[in-house]
């Protein structure tokens, strides 16, 4: 196929194959400044910007690269005229091998793009997704600080556009196995002539990994990420309908989600790393029906519906009724996930989501829970918990939110729900610990609801 895209400022036309890495065609060109670290997006080795997002290039297929732009660390300066990022790097000492530094480098822009004049936990947050070899975080830091100083950030235009608005020209042969459409009747076309054979792509953040582990096998390809539809969240009717192919990032920043479903919001935003969060998509997370997955545990609290789209017709699917088991879902061989649609909150809705693993950031999940409830008068009224990480997939705990709907909110109360949650989970393994933390979570979801000193005295 060819490919048109801007790379480093240059106008490029390239013959590519579809699922090409845009890490190797980098590299292929002489760009060699990101590197091959782990190959599924945990590292930050590779990282460049496309179209002014921080982004893995190991996971990103040649065919969506065309029509954008492309900048990786050799497009900042050069070593005889480095720009104030690199100068800065190098004056606090924070070069170290150079294996990561420039992924780490071209993190920092997209930070400081973003926020300008950060904090040190900002900082933090910002490259956490970054790995350095030589434990060189303190200098990196002190880097990111000095070029922030010095209005690194205020000085980083925003993104132009796209380079071209012509879709990519593939070959003949390659017209038989990918597609890449540009709007949803064209998409559910597709997927009702060749059903399961379809491999799905969008953020590809599963993909890649699967793909280098030998767990996918590709026979079609149906590129989703040119449909602007699937990206949209809109506010219509008494709901907030979140399309699939919406990124996490866009998720946890978006104005309406954070007011209405802050716990939605949280979930996305504890899901990874920036780089993973600006690809890693809604539509992925459920399709996908990973036991471990984030977003499914808050949606089965906040009465989420998941809309299926076929040549059919329209389906809606209570997001308690997606899950048909470890790794499937209810979605026929010839629909499309267009996204899940949520019952605007009243006013007075509470809910809180809250995720374990292994170590204290961008882990997967061991164990996530998801609590809502409406506090009146000392009162609980319309209690949810869902549980996720534990079993084949996440669940509702029906006997806990039963025996909390209608009661006085206590410090009693919230010690014997929690003793009911943990015992109404049934955990695949690790069953004492998983059963103890699910606990201290509803516990700690309800004693947020009310001050201290209210309970104190219950």
């Amino acid at each position: 196929m060819k490919i048109t895209c801007v790379i480093n400022g240059t106008f490029r036309v390239l013959d590519a194959r579809p699922l090409d890495r845009l890490l190797d065609i980098l590299r292929s060109m002489g760009l060699s400044g990101a590197k091959e670290g782990c190959g599924e997006g945990e590292c930050g080795a590779c990282a460049v910007l496309l179209d002014g997002e921080l982004v893995n290039s190991c996971m990103i297929p040649a065919m969506q690269v065309h029509g954008r732009t492309v900048l990786t660390a050799e497009g900042l300066g050069s070593p005889e005229n480095p720009d104030l990022l690199q100068r800065a790097y190098a004056e606090e000492g924070a070069v170290q091998c150079g294996f990561c530094i420039p992924g780490m480098v071209m993190a920092s822009r997209a930070l400081l793009a973003r926020d300008p004049h950060p904090d040190r936990t900002v900082i933090r947050t910002g490259l956490a997704g970054n790995l350095c070899r030589c434990t060189g975080y303190e200098k990196i830091i002190r880097a990111v600080e000095k070029a922030a100083g010095m209005g690194y950030g205020e000085g980083i235009p925003p993104f132009a556009g796209p380079v071209c608005d012509y879709p990519p020209e593939f070959s003949e042969e390659e017209r038989k196995s990918f597609f890449q459409p540009s709007s949803i009747a064209e998409a559910i076309e597709i997927r009702a002539e060749y059903g399961d054979e379809i491999t799905f792509l969008a953020g590809t953040t599963d993909f890649y990994p699967d793909l280098k582990n030998d767990k996918v096998e590709v026979k079609k390809v149906l590129d989703l990420s040119r449909v602007e539809e699937l990206r949209a969240i809109t506010r219509k009717d008494g709901e907030l309908f979140v399309g699939a192919c919406a990124s996490d990032s866009m998720i946890m920043e978006h104005p309406e989600v954070l007011s209405l479903f802050p716990a939605l919001a949280r979930a996305a935003e504890l899901s990874g790393a920036r780089a993973v969060q600006n690809r890693a998509t809604l539509g992925g997370n459920l399709a996908s029906a990973s036991g471990a997955a984030d977003l499914p545990v808050p949606l089965l609290v906040l009465g989420a519906s998941v809309i299926l789209r076929s040549v059919r017709g329209e389906r809606r699917v209570p997001m308690e009724e997606f899950f048909a088991g470890y790794r499937k879902t209810v979605m026929k061989q010839d629909e499309i996930l267009r996204g899940v649609s949520l019952p605007l909150p009243r006013g007075s809705l509470r809910q809180a989501f809250f995720k374990r693993g292994s170590r204290a950031a961008l882990t997967l999940s061991r164990i996530s829970v998801a609590c809502s409830a409406v506090l009146e008068e000392g009162t609980l009224k319309d209690v949810r918990i869902a549980a996720g990480s534990m079993s084949a997939f996440p669940v509702r705990l029906p006997e806990t939110e039963g025996y909390l709907s209608g009661k006085k909110l206590s410090c009693v109360l919230a010690n014997e729900a929690a003793d009911r949650a943990s015992r109404e989970i049934n955990p695949r393994t690790s069953g004492e610990f998983r059963k103890t933390v699910t606990g201290n979570l509803v516990r700690k979801f309800l004693l947020s609801l009310s001050p201290k000193e209210e309970l104190n005295g219950r």
